[in-house]
């Protein structure tokens, strides 16, 4: 038999009990529990994100100290980190005197999934209670983070919400909220989600036919909404000339006659839709819904319809 020496001597994992385990997370999580509040700048590391999760947070039951969690808004959180727009004040990480996590669920869990070490704002020492006020203020819209991003240049607030509806409106029709490939031709069923910074960019792709739509608004009741101009924000970044050309037409602004009435014939079925609806008139579930989307999907279909057979110089008709 071969004698053990210190060289090849072998070296047994060493064995931790389940109560030492415990012992060691519950000494590792302690600097979380303080009886006076503060707030400091803190690197949360994804280990220590989980572990707070799993031993501080309940957000089930009738013991809960959180809010149920949404899956889809640790995916946005999870983009920002990804896309480096991560921002640590933009909402703060909050234990209560006991040490339990009062707020900050959704981060941490993106902190957790993102292999990646994090700044945050830390709060310990929170009152005990102070979870049914928290996120009861008005809350901020994508318009609000697109307006005080300042990356739209200098205009008003009114502009930037007219231009983030529109920009929305473009970007249903590439991906949906978690960034997957929306069909053609159809659009996505939530525009709640979409990241400021994807919002900026898009905006920036797109920024001419923005501004020209902007500065070429029409008065007439609902040609401004995003479900019809939104696709021509797309064609007229395409082919500007061409898509000048439908929109002036759409608005009744043209000079020339086109050789396709696709737009003027789309116009004038807007005018009859609207005209049925102020009357209190039914329309088919085929052509128009009372659900927002239904409407929303059942307009982009015309638009893109019109739109094709604009381009092609093919005359149209709509029916009710």
């Amino acid at each position: 038999m071969k004698r053990l020496t210190k060289k090849n001597k072998i070296t047994l994992p060493r064995v931790v009990s389940p109560k030492a385990r415990a012992t060691a997370i519950v000494n590792k999580l302690d600097k979380f529990t303080s009886s006076a509040w503060s707030a400091e700048v803190y690197k949360m590391t994804p280990k220590e994100a989980a572990m707070i999760l799993l031993e501080r947070n309940c957000n089930k039951g009738i013991d809960a100290t959180n809010r149920n969690l949404k899956p889809r808004n640790v995916r946005f959180l999870g983009r920002a980190i990804s896309e480096g727009s991560w921002k640590r004040h933009a909402g703060n990480v909050k234990f209560d005197v006991t040490g339990t996590m009062i707020d900050g669920q959704h981060r941490l869990n993106a902190i957790a999934q993102s292999n990646e070490d994090v700044e945050i704002i830390l709060e310990k020492g929170c009152d005990e209670g102070t979870t049914p006020a928290i996120d009861q203020g008005d809350n901020r819209t994508l318009t609000h983070a697109v307006q005080f991003s300042g990356e739209l240049g200098k205009i008003t607030p009114a502009q930037v919400g007219w231009m983030t509806l529109r920009t929305v409106g473009v970007l249903r029709s590439l991906y949906d909220v978690d960034g997957k490939v929306v069909p053609e031709g159809t659009l996505s069923e939530r525009s709640k989600g979409y990241g400021a910074r994807l919002v900026v960019d898009t905006f920036n792709e797109h920024k001419d036919a923005l501004m020209y739509l902007y500065g070429n608004r029409s008065n007439k009741k609902g040609y401004g909404r995003p479900a019809l101009l939104s696709p021509i924000v797309s064609f007229m970044t395409r082919n500007p000339q061409k898509g000048k050309e439908f929109y002036n037409d759409f608005i009744g602004a043209s000079l020339k006659k086109s050789k396709s009435n696709a737009a003027k014939m789309l116009a004038k079925h807007l005018d009859k839709v609207n005209e049925t609806k102020k009357k209190g008139g039914k329309m088919s579930l085929g052509v128009y819904s009372s659900r927002g989307y239904d409407e929303l999907v059942y307009w982009n279909k015309q638009v893109l319809r019109a739109i094709e057979a604009f381009e092609n110089g093919n005359n149209i008709r709509f029916t009710k």
